[in-house]
């Protein structure tokens, strides 16, 4: 079978249109396109969020105004859609062949801006842009949703109270939990000491885990500004993009949105430089990232080339590269690596 053009019909047969979760008296499979302005009109506004809004569309719906005012870190994203080209070279460079048939979808993606959203900072991506805090300081993130249904912010890793999580929960939700269309809301995090590392956000709104499946999610890493940086490093999410989120007839294996080499990152260092890759899993599958010719120390002080992730697991390793030659990276899980999860690693 040739994985790499999988239609409906042997999505369905390999497993693929596995149910996904109920949403609004709705079954959800993966293989079936989801209607998500009309699962969002049967979802009941919460009563904490129908209290704190006012009739303003930029109005603040957290009194947090001083906390953010004080924190060191400041970020204005909005949710966007955005037409998006899966394989925008339209081939496979691995197998070195034309990939056929439709390759865009409109995406949701989280898209960063100058302060109070005077100027976008390039085109949104997925990702969505990179959050940084050293360890000690505050994140103030504006969040404005641009979308059509009411989406979150969920951050990993660093501390929050709980109205500032960005989940639903019901009846019990909070509005950080529920930013409805053309609303604004600011979360409040703090990096404690001992959340340094790599770490994500995403949605955990009212119709999770489908905006996810779109595109909205992004790398968030806390420093500890004792410890040299590398001289380059690569954030890279593994994931795939399925019918239920792009109405598309076949599934992609991605990384950062893309499929196959030659679309997904080409990642380029130099012999000498530390180089780190940080690299997170996020969809329903498990995940083995491999990067060929070089290996790494893990945690547990093993030497491998291999690691195996779950859903929302992240890590990042670095090494001194002292290898030239074009690479590859891939899922080691061999239907996702024919499925595009693949990429080049250039080092001169």
């Amino acid at each position: 079978m040739d994985f790499g053009s999988f239609d409906r019909r042997q999505f369905l047969a390999g497993g693929g249109a596995a149910f996904v979760c109920t949403l609004a008296g709705h079954k959800l499979f993966l293989d079936q396109p989801a209607d998500l302005p009309k699962l969002a009109s049967g979802v009941r506004v919460p009563p904490k969020v129908a209290a704190a809004e006012g009739p303003a569309q930029t109005r603040f719906v957290s009194d947090v105004s001083t906390a953010a005012a004080n924190a060191q870190r400041q970020y204005w994203i909005r949710a966007e859609e955005r037409r998006w080209d899966i394989v925008p070279t339209g081939r496979d460079e691995m197998m070195d062949k034309p990939i056929n048939g439709k390759t865009r979808f409109p995406a949701y993606v989280y898209r960063a801006y100058t302060p109070n959203f005077g100027q976008p900072l390039g085109n949104g991506r997925i990702p969505g842009p990179l959050i940084r805090a050293n360890v000690g300081e505050t994140v103030a993130v504006h969040f404005q949703n641009r979308l059509s249904v009411p989406v979150t912010m969920h951050p990993h890793g660093i501390f929050y109270s709980d109205e500032m999580d960005g989940a639903y929960k019901g009846k019990y939700t909070d509005p950080g939990g529920f930013v409805q269309p053309g609303r604004t809301f600011t979360y409040i995090w703090t990096a404690r000491p001992g959340t340094q590392g790599l770490w994500l956000y995403h949605d955990h709104g009212p119709l999770d885990p489908v905006p996810l499946y779109k595109g909205l999610f992004g790398p968030l890493i806390i420093r500890d500004p004792s410890q040299p940086r590398p001289d380059v490093e690569f954030f890279l999410f593994m994931h795939s993009l399925q019918p239920i989120a792009t109405n598309l007839d076949r599934l992609f294996g991605c990384f950062n949105g893309r499929a196959y080499a030659g679309n997904t990152p080409t990642l380029r260092a130099k012999v000498g430089q530390r180089v780190a890759f940080h690299v997170v899993a996020l969809d329903n599958d498990f995940h083995t990232f491999h990067l060929h010719g070089h290996r790494w120390t893990d945690t547990d002080g093993s030497v491998i080339d291999t690691k195996t992730m779950g859903p929302g697991e992240s890590f990042t390793f670095e090494f001194t590269e002292n290898d030239p030659g074009r690479w590859f990276y891939h899922c080691h899980v061999f239907s996702h690596l024919h499925m595009g999860m693949n990429g080049w690693y250039i080092v001169s």
